[in-house]
């Protein structure tokens, strides 16, 4: 609880910052950085924890949805440039898959301190996959589109063709919960992600299209 009020308190200050004093197309691509480079590193660092925990070499490729997203969201805002098509993929994955896990964290009871070194860094870039995701939309490095709405499960069946790579080729377990749900005991495995995941966001995006084009009709009535 604690962690999460910590969170919220320096989420709401980013966010300040940003609408504040972040003006200039320069100065969004060096905040966007700034954050992108926290979230290489916390990611980075978390996966070399885990490789050394489990005495497995392969350990270093994230195996998890938000672990996965978090490495691939940093690469591409570190090395890339606005409107990139995978932030039609990479922003909702880090945005709600940040959130779900900060308030639902399982793998913290593992150990009894947050403060164990794969759960810190766990929780922190989670946190920062989430910023990062916020600060995209802000700096309009991203704007959701209706019509980009099939890259979302393009981008899911890639990560569940490379969870199968990892399964197969580096024996790993279990990757993108191909082989077991999230939850034991439930149907939330890849296939129910993938596919209540697009829906979710194809109704999600419609609405907002109709939304949008509704405002966009009275605002030229109201010039007429």
């Amino acid at each position: 609880l604690i962690y999460l009020a910590v969170n919220a308190i320096v989420l709401i200050a980013v966010v300040f910052v940003t609408i504040k004093f972040i003006k200039t197309d320069k100065q969004k691509s060096i905040w966007l950085k700034i954050f992108a480079s926290l979230l290489l590193v916390t990611i980075i660092v978390n996966r070399i924890i885990i490789s050394i925990n489990n005495n497995y070499w392969a350990y270093i490729f994230p195996n998890s949805y938000c672990g996965l997203t978090s490495l691939l969201l940093g690469l591409f805002v570190l090395f890339g440039k606005p409107n990139f098509k995978a932030y039609h993929f990479l922003f909702y994955m880090g945005m709600v898959g940040g959130i779900i896990t900060l308030i639902y964290p399982d793998f913290i009871v593992y150990h009894p301190s947050i403060f164990y070194p794969a759960h810190i860094t766990g929780l922190l870039h989670h946190s920062f996959s989430i910023i990062l995701s916020l600060l995209l939309l802000l700096t309009k490095w991203f704007t959701p589109n209706f019509k980009a709405w099939k890259y979302f499960p393009f981008g899911f069946g890639c990560y569940v063709i490379y969870g199968l790579a990892l399964i197969d080729i580096f024996k790993i377990g279990d990757a993108m919960d191909i082989k077991y749900s999230i939850l034991a005991g439930t149907p939330i495995n890849w296939l129910f992600l993938m596919v209540a995941g697009s829906a979710l966001l194809f109704v999600f995006l419609l609405v907002m299209e109709l939304i949008k084009k509704h405002l966009n009709k009275e605002k030229n009535e109201t010039q007429q």
